[in-house]
């Protein structure tokens, strides 16, 4: 998939500037170039990583469409960088009539699917859980299974938008818990907290240096109390990295990846035995713990990802 992440410059809460990525994907060379060119009447560098464009999110939609792309926001509720992080408590007061266009939103390494479905608007929305391309050693922790009829840019975008039996059938992600931005979080003190929104000291500390969690954004905008997500939603399932799991190093990862090709191999399709006779009985016993669920879950904050323990 040819794609560009863009990142967007909003009217944000309160009448501050606020600013947003997008994920905008294309079909061909020539489409994702000639939209390339016009992009960098708007940035001051092109050549650069993700550079902030003085376009908004209403208008780089017609954008993305006129060289026949689809825009998908991302990473929805980080505190920086994100449509419902900084900018808007509702994605139509960002894209008003033009909201229906987006039938796909990414949900970012914090939340998961329960947690998006407290957002109502979001109900008709496809949420994919994409792997960033500014991490290649990361490609895969996170990713979506799709039923198509081949790869194609026409068969993904189908899925995307639930067509002609195409769709997504899996999220695979992160427990939330793991995600970077899952709490709000004191920088001054190094701790998770409990905060509002309007408030501006660390309750701890004192410290002013903090930084709101996408769990406690989605308790302050969320509209329903949900007890299950809608039934044509795919089952979103977790996954613990294999860097995340204790006793697991470096080494010990290019071993198992030598022997079974992907981490995706390991978390999924190989057995205890299998990955005893290549780690050792420990290791083998960890991961399989972390597949299984048999594991403590410390949530993670301010740009600091969140911890597994194993009893």
């Amino acid at each position: 998939m040819l794609g560009s992440e863009v990142e967007t410059s909003e009217k944000g809460r309160g009448g501050k500037s606020g600013s947003a990525h997008n994920v905008c994907f294309f079909p061909y060379l020539k489409d994702i170039k000639a939209f390339s060119n016009e992009l960098a009447k708007h940035v001051k560098n092109i050549t650069l990583s993700t550079q902030r464009s003085d376009l908004s999110g209403y208008e780089l939609i017609d954008m993305v469409e006129k060289y026949n792309g689809i825009l998908i926001p991302a990473h929805i509720f980080t505190p920086h960088k994100s449509y419902y992080g900084n900018c808007s408590n509702r994605l139509q007061d960002i894209f008003k009539e033009k909201y229906d266009k987006i039938f796909a939103v990414e949900l970012g390494l914090s939340s998961d699917t329960f947690l998006a479905d407290e957002i109502s608007e979001l109900e008709n929305k496809t949420f994919v859980t994409n792997s960033d391309a500014h991490s290649l050693p990361k490609i895969a922790r996170e990713y979506n299974k799709m039923l198509v009829e081949d790869i194609s840019f026409q068969e993904i975008v189908k899925a995307l938008k639930n067509e002609d039996g195409r769709k997504v059938l899996a999220n695979y992600g992160l427990d939330p818990k793991l995600g970077k931005y899952h709490r709000s979080f004191c920088e001054d003190c190094n701790d998770s907290i409990e905060i509002d929104e309007a408030a501006t000291i660390c309750p701890k500390c004192g410290g002013q240096n903090i930084t709101f969690g996408v769990f406690d954004r989605i308790e302050l905008i969320k509209d329903k109390k949900q007890t299950k997500s809608p039934e044509n939603r795919p089952p979103y399932i977790y996954q613990v990295p294999l860097s995340f799991i204790p006793g697991v190093g470096g080494k010990t990862i290019e071993k198992l990846l030598n022997h079974f090709e992907t981490e995706m191999n390991i978390l999924h399709k190989v057995s205890e035995d299998d990955i005893e006779a290549v780690a050792g009985k420990k290791v083998a016993k960890n991961i399989i713990s972390s597949i299984n669920g048999d594991i403590q879950v410390h949530s993670g904050g301010g740009g600091v990802y969140g911890k597994v323990t194993i009893s």
